[in-house]
């Protein structure tokens, strides 16, 4: 019997759905200069409006791993994308710095559930030699939600406001859900669109089929380990940049590069571009060293060490005039970026035990996300104390740095064996 590419559908629609949800968080970040004027909004405010969705998104990793584990990623999913997009829409109607924060506190609650479950979708329906090009590719999707539908979104808010494109950008949403409800389910097995051979076949490429499924009491028992510290810094500094530049790039392309919203707009794509490439580009070179017998962690974190430093070439932005140039050298960042980016889920799929698999994505999403409520709201404090964004670029070049050593030295080439009471007394 030829196996069917079911398994390719659902990465497509983790693709379109990471494109969705980065639509809805990134929208702000363009509709920015037109909310400013239009709400009297400070630079301090408008970084406390786009900290504020990372507030409780943060806090709501723990519990949302835990959930996806227990209810399945479909009805998990299905809920999220309806509470994320009726926020979305919500915003257009806000008028008052206190109902709009209020408004993305709410949003974060919604999002909060997407990647633990993405990452437990790969884990569930990819074989393990395939999911470093499965996450480059769903997790593309942050480059095409943030950078390519920014000319879009800056078009609809010249010609029809800013309130037009939060109402129309929210409401694509419930088009994806009908398709997320019609293809997916929980397991391959339970599917119409993968037949008994690619059933077979993704469990037979599955790393560890038989190790025994971990129960743990807690998410916080990974912190014992430092292969776990490695991964949450290292998503912490992939989230600064990422949400410095979807909250603040077009802002700063027209208040320190003197561009026009449209012309910021389409100024924003190139980095998002490389970015969407970088994703890709990383999955399929990881993929390819564990096809060359590579330990499957090695040849993750030797990508992911590489990719974190990148960011690097912003440090040389805050000392060239010429704009065209710093926009090159800002497209090389966030594009070398985002070969680590393409992989991020790919390893906490191998290097957690069995079975909590979304415990420890949402543990690593609650302390990377940890940089949303410090990122937005700390660079516009620094713009409007040193009225430039010398400091603000600064920061995220170092921090990802450390993060490239930090995948290099603390991760280890092994799964995390979690010693329960029963091993210790065994032992």
């Amino acid at each position: 019997m030829k196996k069917t590419n079911g398994r390719w559908i659902i990465v497509i629609l983790l693709f379109f759905a990471t494109t969705i949800n980065y639509m809805d968080r990134a929208i702000i970040g363009v509709a920015g200069p037109s909310m400013m004027e239009d709400l009297s909004l400070s630079a301090v405010e408008f970084g406390i409006l786009g900290s504020a969705f990372f507030w409780s998104y943060a806090l709501m990793q723990v519990p949302v791993g835990v959930i996806v584990d227990k209810l399945g990623a479909r009805l998990t999913y299905a809920v999220a994308i309806v509470w994320w997009s009726l926020c979305t829409i919500f915003i257009a109607f806000g008028r008052s710095i206190g109902t709009l924060i209020g408004i993305r506190i709410l949003m974060g609650i919604g999002e909060a559930p997407a990647f633990p479950t993405n990452t437990r979708v790969i884990s569930d329906w990819l074989p393990t030699r395939e999911r470093g090009i499965a996450n480059g590719i769903f997790n593309s999707g942050t480059a095409i939600g943030i950078g390519l539908t920014t000319p879009l979104i800056a078009w609809v808010i010249e010609n029809w406001g800013w309130k037009a494109s939060f109402i129309g950008i929210g409401s694509i949403g419930f088009i994806w859900l009908l398709f997320w409800l019609h293809y997916f389910r929980n397991h391959p097995h339970q599917s119409a669109i993968a037949n008994e051979a690619e059933v077979e076949y993704i469990e037979a490429g599955k790393i560890d089929t038989n190790q025994k499924t971990t129960k743990m009491a807690s998410p916080f028992q990974f912190l014992k380990y430092k292969s776990a510290w490695g991964l949450l810094f290292g998503l912490f500094a992939h989230n600064y940049l990422t949400y410095l530049m979807m909250t603040w790039l077009p802002t700063y392309l027209v208040v320190e590069r003197k561009m026009t919203l449209l012309k910021a707009g389409f100024f924003t794509m190139l980095p998002w571009i490389m970015s969407f490439i970088g994703n890709i580009l990383g999955g399929y070179l990881s993929d390819s060293l564990i096809k060359k017998q590579w330990n499957s962690i090695k040849a993750r974190k030797t990508i992911l060490a590489i990719g974190m430093l990148f960011p690097l070439a912003i440090i040389p932005t805050i000392y060239i005039e010429n704009a065209t140039m710093a926009i090159i050298l800002l497209s090389i960042a966030i594009g070398g970026e985002g070969l680590a980016a393409g992989i991020l889920w790919a390893t906490v799929s191998d290097v957690a035990p069995k079975g909590a698999e979304g415990k420890l994505a949402g543990l690593q999403n609650f302390v990377g996300n940890l940089a949303g409520w410090i990122a937005p709201a700390l660079t516009g404090f620094l713009v409007y104390q040193f009225q430039n964004f010398t400091w603000a670029l600064m920061i995220p070049a170092m921090i990802c740095c450390l993060a490239s050593f930090g995948y290099a030295f603390l991760v280890k080439n092994e799964r995390i064996s979690i010693k329960t009471d029963v091993d210790r007394n065994i032992v």
